[in-house]
């Protein structure tokens, strides 16, 4: 029972720890609880006999889980949003998405300060409401953290507020009346 974590910063910086000590472990699992307040307020602090190392809470773009432990029961409770990162090599195939009656799949490339690139693949329920349908794409910014899958086994911790821009493939039908329409060149 462990956990690699990685903490991937906006500077942009990756870091990598193992946790095997169970009680670490279960530490860091009861603190997954509380995950709305990882990414304000207090620095996140990870330290061993060798060295001690603190992350500015608000310079960490994500966290990620390695790990077989089942983590779903810390997190928490999920969306209308299931979010799956992509192994690179997936990143850049062509990607077809889908919005089919109640269901959609999208890619969506999340770009954070300092360069850091996320890319997943999202899997959700459409709002029945078009109102709702642009909250929804909208306040991800606003959200304390979002969760996805990792590609192997576990889960990573992002956080809204270091993202900078997302980009979703393919475009969304229903956009605000305020939304600009223009082709990328």
């Amino acid at each position: 029972m462990s956990i690699e974590l990685t903490v991937i910063t906006t500077a942009p910086r990756t870091r990598r720890f193992l946790l095997s000590d169970p009680a670490a472990v279960a530490q860091v699992c009861e603190s997954l609880r509380n995950g709305g307040r990882l990414f304000s307020g207090k620095p996140l602090i990870i330290g061993s006999a060798g060295r001690t190392e603190v992350f500015a809470a608000t310079s960490i773009a994500c966290l990620e889980l390695a790990t077989d432990i089942e983590l779903d029961g810390y997190l928490p409770k999920p969306t209308n949003l299931t979010l799956t990162a992509l192994p690179p090599g997936q990143c850049t195939e062509p990607f077809v998405g889908r919005f089919e009656g109640e269901r959609f799949t999208v890619r969506v490339e999340f770009r954070f300060t300092g360069g850091h690139k996320l890319v997943t693949r999202v899997d959700g329920v459409r709002k029945p409401v078009l109102a709702e349908r642009v909250m929804n794409l909208t306040s991800l910014f606003e959200r304390p953290l979002l969760d996805y899958r990792l590609t192997q086994r576990g889960v990573g911790l992002m956080n809204p507020h270091a993202v900078t821009q997302f980009v979703i493939t393919p475009g969304v039908p229903d956009l605000p009346k305020d939304a600009w329409l223009a082709d990328v060149t």
